[in-house]
């Protein structure tokens, strides 16, 4: 690995920087990411600035892991921060237009068909 080259956790994956750019074009072309740009960016606790956050479609097992939590707004939480590779602590700074956008695309992944009917 190059001085140049960065690891890149995705999921469960790590990931070499080209590789993770090939990744995510590959998801995009097939409709499993959608990148929602948000309109009031905020700064994570690590410092990085958040100005997008990409969502990958929901999985029964996202379902299962949240499935222990009774607050229905935490289990939204956690199962968007699984969805996002992010933690559920990175979502308490968005603004609420924000949390709006990432809901509405939620909601597209679960009633949408494969061929967009």
């Amino acid at each position: 690995m190059t001085q140049s080259s960065y690891l890149y956790r995705y999921g469960d994956f790590l990931f070499l920087e080209n590789e993770m750019n090939e990744a995510k074009q590959m998801q995009a072309n097939l409709g499993v990411n959608t990148v929602v740009k948000l309109k009031y960016p905020v700064r994570l606790a690590t410092g990085q600035m958040l100005e997008q956050v990409t969502l990958r479609r929901l999985r029964v097992g996202d379902l299962r892991a949240v499935s222990h939590l009774t607050n229905e707004a935490e289990q939204e939480l956690a199962l968007f921060a699984r969805m996002a590779s992010m933690i559920p602590e990175d979502f308490d700074c968005l603004d609420l237009a924000d949390w709006k956008q990432l809901q509405e695309t939620f909601r597209r992944f679960t009633e949408s068909e494969p061929d967009g009917k």
